[in-house]
C-alpha cells in the first residue's frame, strides 16, 4: 500500500489521539480476548504498530474501527499460538527406555455440542425476558463499557446505569443463587 509523508503523520497524529482517549475502552477489548494483563498490553501495542504501518486515512476507514478489529485480530493470533506452545511442551517423543510407551490423550471437560445448545436456547429465553434498559445495560458492560461510559452514552443517570446493570443480573441468576 502505497501512502505518502503526509499519510503516514496524520496515521502517527490519528494514533497518538485514539491512544489518549480510547486506550482504557481498547485495553477492556484486549483483556476480553486475552488471559492476562502482559498479553492485553502487548496485543494492543502490536496493534497501533500495525496502525502506524498500514492505515490510511485517505481511505475513508473509521480509525478506531480498524484499530478494534485489528486489536482482535491480534489477540485471537496471539491466543492460537499460546494454545499450540501449550501442546508442543506437552509432546513427548517415543520412550525407546520403557516398553509399551503410548501417548494417551486427555478427553475434554467442555460440555458437547447438545449441551451448549440447550444452555445458549436457556440463555436467550432468560434474556428474552429482561426489560430492554437491563439487556442494553447488560450489553453494554459485556462490551467493556464503564457504569459511566453507558451513562454518557445512553443518556442515563448512574444510579438508573447501576439499577438496569444490577436488576438485570439479578433476573439472570439461576433461581436460588446468591450473589
Amino acid at each position: 500500500m502505497f501512502r505518502g509523508k503526509g499519510g503516514q503523520a496524520e496515521a502517527r497524529e490519528l494514533a497518538v489521539g485514539l491512544y489518549q482517549e480510547h486506550r482504557g475502552y481498547l485495553l477492556r477489548i484486549a483483556l476480553s480476548n486475552t488471559k492476562s494483563m502482559a498479553v492485553a498490553e502487548e496485543a494492543l501495542q502490536e496493534a497501533f504498530i500495525s496502525f502506524l504501518r498500514h492505515f490510511d486515512p485517505g481511505r475513508g476507514a473509521p480509525p478506531i474501527a480498524w484499530l478494534t478489529l485489528t486489536l482482535r485480530r491480534e489477540c485471537q493470533r496471539r491466543q492460537g499460538r499460546e494454545k499450540w506452545d501449550r501442546r508442543a511442551g506437552q509432546e513427548r517423543e517415543r520412550d525407546e527406555d520403557v516398553p509399551g510407551f503410548v501417548l494417551e490423550s486427555i478427553p475434554s471437560r467442555a460440555t458437547g455440542p447438545e449441551e451448549r445448545i440447550v444452555e445458549r436456547d436457556h440463555a436467550q429465553h432468560r434474556l428474552a425476558h429482561l426489560k430492554p434498559d437491563e439487556r442494553t445495560g447488560l450489553g453494554l458492560q459485556a462490551a467493556g463499557f464503564s457504569y459511566k461510559e453507558i451513562a454518557a452514552r445512553r443518556g442515563w443517570t448512574y444510579t438508573k446505569t447501576n439499577r438496569c446493570v444490577s436488576e438485570g443480573r439479578a433476573a439472570l441468576r439461576p433461581v436460588g443463587a446468591t450473589a
